[in-house]
């Protein structure tokens, strides 16, 4: 009988899961509500780039093409790179574009029973249990809706799933009492160069937040408006910005952005030996604090 495997996103996780779904022998199915591939980066604004150098942002086993020469490729470089992922792993035959999936049931299976099981169908594999997933898909276009029938579902909807956080104010603190315009970022990206370059022109904008599409807004928009008409940005709070900075060739940034990072610093709960690394590794981490500060700051 045919396993059939579901994949919910068609995204850079979604690529990488119907990969090596394919590579196990199921046939999978990717249903993405877009009409095309790329989850977020099909909804970045112009200048997007991508914040770490491209050998750091690649599949192992498919490299950038030769002619992307910038070591940061903006978000064009990025869909055609996912792209051509896509085509040369055959992935983009699976995937259903404009399916935008509503609804996942799990049915002919008892909740006493599912409440019971520790790992998958009840002894740890992945197929054999009695029931299957009702996908209840949603054509975009036409609005029409079916339901899809799977033994397995994988979720590759991403952090944010296409929904803006707008945070919540106190009746009469929010924006319906502001006199210009509040929007949030996913809103500002997805509009036309045109228009947002009308909508910003000769006004003081804010920018909340301080993460990566919170840099990219504020950088556009000073780019566009100029120093008469300044951005400014708002942070709850103060982080660190690594620069590309290298010693003899070695970037500081690898000592805080992998896995031998979190033996520098203690943690709630560590055990004696977690505890004795990270107190003989303290003189390494003072030292390059005072790195960090004399060249960052």
């Amino acid at each position: 009988m045919e396993k059939k495997v579901a994949i919910i996103g068609a995204g850079l996780s979604g690529l990488i899961a119907c990969k090596y779904v394919l590579e196990t022998g199921f046939q999978p199915v990717v249903f993405e509500a877009d009409e095309g591939l790329g989850g977020q980066w099909r909804h970045t604004i112009e200048s997007t780039k991508i914040q770490n150098p491209k050998q750091d942002f690649q599949f192992v086993d498919f490299p950038w093409d030769s002619s992307v020469k910038e070591d940061n490729p903006n978000n064009q470089q990025v869909q055609a790179y996912f792209n051509a992922y896509a085509q040369r792993f055959g992935i983009v035959p699976c995937i259903r574009f404009n399916s935008k999936v509503i609804d996942i049931d799990y049915v002919g299976e008892s909740n006493e029973d599912i409440k019971s099981w520790e790992l998958w169908n009840g002894d740890g594999t992945p197929f054999g249990s009695k029931g299957t997933w009702h996908i209840t898909l949603q054509d975009t276009k036409t609005f029409s809706t079916e339901v899809y029938k799977a033994e397995f579902v994988i979720l590759c909807i991403g952090k944010y799933s296409g929904l803006p956080n707008f945070p919540e104010f106190p009746h009469g603190k929010g924006p319906e009492i502001f006199k210009g315009k509040a929007m949030h970022s996913m809103d500002y990206a997805a509009l036309d160069n045109k228009t947002a370059a009308e909508l910003i022109k000769n006004k003081r904008v804010t920018v909340v937040g301080s993460g990566k599409s919170a840099l990219d807004v504020a950088t556009e928009i000073a780019d566009k408006n100029g120093v008469n008409y300044p951005c400014t940005m708002i942070q709850r709070t103060v982080h660190w910005f690594l620069l590309d900075f290298k010693i003899w060739g070695f970037s500081l940034a690898y000592l805080y952005f992998n896995r031998f990072a979190e033996l520098l610093v203690h943690k709630p709960g560590e055990n004696l030996l977690l505890s004795l690394v990270a107190t003989l590794l303290s003189p390494f981490v003072r030292s390059s604090n005072r790195i960090k500060s004399y060249f960052f700051l």
